[in-house]
């Protein structure tokens, strides 16, 4: 059974970004999105502006920006990162996340996977904008990168 991490948050996060489970190369890492490949850090570099020579940089970007940063599955069986190959899944406790960051008010799901699983067990709990953006992925080959950029850029700065 893989373990994902705990969630990255503030007391005043305002938007929850929810992706599956990390990848192996994440897993190994200890690093959300730690796949160089995997287009997220990038997003989020060109959205605040900044760049990000370590890991602690990245997570300090989340909490200046009111963000918070969680994946819908906190354990699952799975051979290789792709999210097709996932079997067994537990879910994060996202209901508790958002007693504990109450100002919490817009939930961004990346990827298909995170939005099926969050929309089948969370969606009817949650009083919250949420919104569904392409996974940034590199297996995401449904959407040419600058298009990719465009909606999340989009989606982060309204």
């Amino acid at each position: 059974m893989l373990k994902g991490f705990e969630p990255i948050y503030s007391d005043h996060s305002k938007t929850l970004i929810l992706g599956s489970m990390p990848s192996v190369v994440s897993l190994e890492k200890q690093e959300y999105y730690g796949f160089h490949l995997n287009r997220f850090w990038k997003i989020m570099s060109v959205y605040s502006g900044r760049q990000f020579p370590d890991y602690d940089a990245k997570k300090q970007m989340i909490l200046d920006y009111d963000f918070a940063l969680w994946d819908v599955i906190q354990g699952c069986e799975r051979e290789g990162s792709l999210d097709s190959k996932i079997k067994n899944p537990i879910c994060s406790d996202i209901l508790g996340l958002l007693e504990k960051a109450p100002a919490i008010c817009r939930i961004i799901c990346n990827g298909k996977k995170a939005a099926e699983l969050f929309d089948r067990h969370f969606k009817a709990q949650v009083d919250c904008e949420i919104i569904y953006l392409p996974s940034t992925s590199n297996a995401n080959r449904t959407i040419k990168e600058h298009e990719l950029f465009e909606v999340w850029l989009k989606a982060l700065n309204t």
